[in-house]
């Protein structure tokens, strides 16, 4: 007989876990078709109407202030309206009524987004701006018509905003928004920029735009199928970015301007730049005729084809003959030669004969047997034609480069306008072509004209090297940059003193050039109705004739140092074709000494464009 046996305790185990599993399954199912089937219409109807969009907010750029922390450059809200083309199309009503608000075409709203759209590269998700810096009645206008503009958003952006207009134009540059090169550029650079960001173009907006540039926000907003905003999900806050510190004294500033104003007048532009020699901080650099950065994009076709051009930084990027500027160059390089010392007594009678050629002297009658302090003091061409000989054109140009000529600053602005200019030689001659290197060329060279170019930004930084002892110092525009998003500022770093290199002099060589400048102020010296009193100072007054458009023109050049004894400031001057040295630019850097020390001393005239002999 066969018995029959009990299933194995696990297959029982098996077949209950089977039938739960069963169970699950068909609960699932159930769901699924109740979920589906049965209220499908209306989930999906509810996720029809309800989507999100990140919409970025863009964070305002730090501030730009005066070395006594005056704002120079700030950020300030604008209503901007927009349109996001994704939300919007599938209300084409949209467009039309926008555009009625805005006093519009349709075709033109479409055209102006369009390009936008190609010049941003956005995408159809992105908003695109239509109106920026919105008035207050129209952003009521088009608030109060919401519900009957889908896809359409008014948001608060930062826009900058340049609190001194004209004074510091050349020294801060400008910020607009980025180009489609730009955005490429950057974004290699793994500088994450958007279309229609704001960069640095120029000046301390572009050489700190790491610093200036905050870190974008946003918000995070659930909008239906007709593009209307139901609500804000989350928002991250913009944070702004660092505030830059410049070295720059803003009455200084202010009062360097003014002064320009002048000449500027009777149609001769300027510059002028004032260092502390004992640091490289940039004091004053001003550049005119200026511009207003807040209506620059307004204005620039019309900036563009101004005779006086103010887009051009004069004060670093032009490049001129400096006249007898120069002359403390020449006096180096023959004291460091051993070519001549201090005590070296020149005969002038007024001109050298050079070949088939007559070189004059400033003074017609010729200034007699004189030393190289009195020569200095006097700028007497003909002694410097002398001592350039001795010295010869390959020394000369050593110098010339020991002084920092022919090469750039290293200015904390950006490169493109730091202009190394031109120290002249054979070997420039040869390869651009202008025929062969003749004695002529090296007497020119010797006091600043011919093919000599330089910068009133070089004037003013190898005159403060002559100031502090010998040492070339880079200049530096800005003083720190600072975190001023807490309670008190933070400095996140300063710019140091750096010295790019040294003149190579000697105490006695240097003395012996500084006794010159002294003089210069002195009764009989080319400066000395620019005197001050109680004050002693070290100047070099210089005019330099140079062809423009054809013209004969003299340009006013003024170099000096005070006190002569303890420097604070080293002043470049250099006025176009507006005369000698000690009637424009002399003045000029008087004035600016007396703001710096506060002097209150009574102004001195400038005689604009007179022209009778001397520097």
């Amino acid at each position: 007989m066969i018995e029959r046996t009990e299933p194995p305790a696990d297959l029982a185990r098996v077949k209950a876990l089977f039938a739960a599993i069963t169970i699950v399954m068909a609960v699932i199912v159930v769901r699924l078709w109740v979920l589906q089937i049965v209220n499908g219409q209306e989930f999906a109807e509810a996720a029809d109407n309800q989507r999100t969009r990140l919409i970025r907010k863009s964070a305002p750029r730090g501030p730009i202030l005066d070395s006594d922390g005056r704002p120079l450059a700030t950020s300030r809200e604008q209503y901007v309206v927009s349109v996001i083309p994704d939300e919007a199309r599938n209300s084409p009503a949209t467009y039309s009524r926008l555009a009625t608000i805005l006093k519009l075409s349709e075709a033109d709203l479409r055209k102006q987004m369009a390009a936008t759209i190609k010049h941003d590269r956005l995408s159809p998700t992105d908003p695109v701006p239509v109106v920026k810096d919105v008035p207050i009645q129209l952003m009521s206008q088009v608030e109060e018509q919401r519900a009957d503009l889908p896809g359409v958003l008014v948001t608060r952006e930062p826009v900058r905003t340049y609190v001194d207009k004209m004074t510091c134009t050349h020294v801060l540059g400008i910020a607009r928004s980025i180009s489609p090169e730009e955005l490429e550029r950057e974004n290699k650079k793994g500088g994450n920029y958007h279309g229609g960001d704001v960069i640095g173009k120029e000046g301390v907006e572009k050489t700190y735009e790491a610093d200036l540039r905050g870190h974008d926000g946003g918000q995070r907003i659930s909008v239906n199928a007709h593009g209307r905003i139901l609500h804000v999900i989350d928002e991250e806050a913009p944070a702004p970015g660092y505030a830059v510190r410049l070295t720059v004294d803003g009455d200084l500033q202010k009062t360097t301007y003014d002064a320009l104003q002048q000449p500027l007048l009777d149609g001769h532009a300027g510059s002028a730049v004032a260092i502390d020699p004992n640091d490289g901080s940039v004091l004053a650099l001003v550049s005119a005729p200026s511009y207003d950065a807040n209506t620059y994009s307004e204005k620039f076709n019309e900036l563009k084809v101004n005779d006086l051009a103010p887009l051009i930084n004069r004060a670093t990027d032009s490049g001129y003959p400096c006249g007898s500027t120069f002359k403390l160059v020449t006096s180096a390089a023959g004291l460091e030669t051993g070519a001549i010392t201090a005590g070296t007594y020149i005969y002038c009678p007024g001109f050298l004969k050079v070949g088939n050629r007559t070189f004059k002297c400033d003074k017609a009658g010729g200034h007699g047997s004189l030393s190289l302090t009195d020569a200095i003091a006097k700028s007497c061409d003909v002694y410097f034609y002398r001592v350039g000989q001795m010295v010869g054109t390959e020394k000369l140009d050593m110098w010339a480069h020991n002084f920092g000529l022919g090469e750039k600053t290293g200015i904390d602005l950006p490169s493109n306008v730091d202009n190394p200019g031109l120290v002249p030689s054979p070997a420039w001659k040869k390869k651009t072509k202008r025929g062969p290197w003749v004695p002529g060329d090296l007497v020119n060279m010797s006091i600043g004209q011919g093919a000599v170019l330089v910068t009133p930004l070089q004037l003013a930084c190898y005159t403060a090297a002559l100031a502090n002892g010998g040492d070339l110092l880079t200049p530096h525009i800005v003083k720190d940059i600072e975190d001023v998003s807490g309670p008190k500022p933070v400095v996140k770093r300063t710019i140091p003193r750096h010295v790019h290199s040294t003149l190579g002099i000697s105490d006695r060589t240097r003395n012996a050039i500084v006794d010159g400048m002294k003089r210069a102020y002195e009764q009989g010296g080319t400066a000395h109705l620019l005197a001050v009193p109680g004050m002693q100072i070290a100047g070099k007054t210089g005019s330099a004739q140079m062809i423009f458009h054809g013209h004969h023109r003299t340009n006013s050049v003024f170099v000096c140092f005070a006190p002569a004894d303890h420097p604070k400031i080293a002043i470049a001057v250099l006025v176009e074709g507006a005369g000698y040295g000690v009637e424009v630019s002399g003045p000029i850097a008087r004035r600016m000494i007396s703001q710096y020390f506060h002097l209150n001393l009574p102004p001195v005239e400038m005689h604009v464009g007179r022209i009778h002999g001397g520097d």
